[in-house]
């Protein structure tokens, strides 16, 4: 029987909620690790997930949450009534921040709410392999995502920033120019060329986050109304030894481009680092923080 359209999506989405909670996987990191059940090759110690739901019970108990947060909100938990009236109108967009922030009208938002990707390697592609796999993206648009993606990989190559849009001349020369910017990599480079860098994409990694970031910035500079707040959650991270300060990088790129410095939140609990860079390099808490710019009037 074919589905009335919202029905179908309201049930699609409470299938990728559960998809990991009935499947032989679990996010691990940047990857998915495989329960031992699954008949994939295991290392050392195989890996035990626990109790795998049957499919009926995980979707069932989803859409009754569903129902129970509507109620909490004062919408009828009748998931399947017509629609209330919206409170405002909302329009989703499937794409890159870097594609589709310059398409947006200058000087026309009141709040910009945002987590990019952090600058740690994590590949968000492979994090989300199940539920991209499940909506039928192939090997070859994967590539594509990944390389679309805000710098944050290794497998990242290259952005032509300046060929993407001229008008980014100016967030390139504020990155360009960055004090501790530039000599994070000259650091990173340094070490890559004496090889002591576990994957010699590092240097060009945090380069293009960036850079790219600084585009990014600018461009919510553009669309928001003076005196507008940016809230950005993002978290510092560690290469070589060093740790690299994003809250303080973005936020003085920010100041740069149009943005005063509201706060930087920090959150209570310190990350810490990798296994291995805490065996080579010590442990060193991270900040994981929430900044605040406002446009300057």
């Amino acid at each position: 029987m074919q589905q009335e359209p919202r029905i179908a999506d309201l049930l699609t989405f409470a299938l990728l909620c559960v998809l990991e909670s009935v499947s032989y996987t679990r996010k691990d990191g940047q990857y998915l690790r495989w329960d031992h059940r699954s008949g994939r090759r295991q290392g050392k110690i195989p890996f035990d997930k626990g109790k795998i739901l049957p499919f009926d019970d995980a979707v069932v108990a989803k859409l009754e949450e569903m129902i129970s947060d509507l109620r909490s909100d004062g919408v009828p938990g009748d998931l399947f009534a017509p629609p209330p009236v919206a409170r405002g109108p909302i329009r989703l967009h499937a794409g890159s921040c870097l594609e589709i922030l310059p398409e947006l009208c200058s000087r026309t938002f009141d709040c910009i709410i945002t987590s990019p990707p952090y600058c740690n390697r994590y590949d968000y592609t492979r994090t989300y392999a199940l539920e991209l796999a499940y909506l039928g993206v192939s090997e070859e648009q994967l590539v594509k995502l990944r390389q679309e993606m805000v710098s944050c990989t290794v497998e990242n190559r290259e952005k032509d920033l300046l060929r993407m849009r001229r008008e980014w001349k100016t967030a390139l020369a504020v990155a360009n120019e960055h004090p501790l910017l530039r000599m994070i990599l000259a650091y990173l480079e340094s070490e890559r060329e004496q090889g002591r860098l576990n994957n010699n994409g590092i240097p060009r990694m945090v380069r293009g986050y960036f850079y790219e970031m600084a585009c990014v910035i600018q461009e919510c500079a553009r669309v928001l109304r003076d005196g507008a707040p940016v809230v950005m959650v993002n978290d510092n991270v560690r290469y070589a030894g060093v740790s690299i300060s994003v809250d303080i990088i973005l936020s003085e790129f920010a100041e740069s481009l149009g943005f005063e410095l509201d706060a930087i939140l920090i959150l209570p609990s310190g990350k810490g680092n990798s296994s291995q860079q805490m065996g080579l390099h010590g442990r060193a808490p991270l900040r994981k923080c929430v900044y605040v710019w406002k446009k300057r009037k």
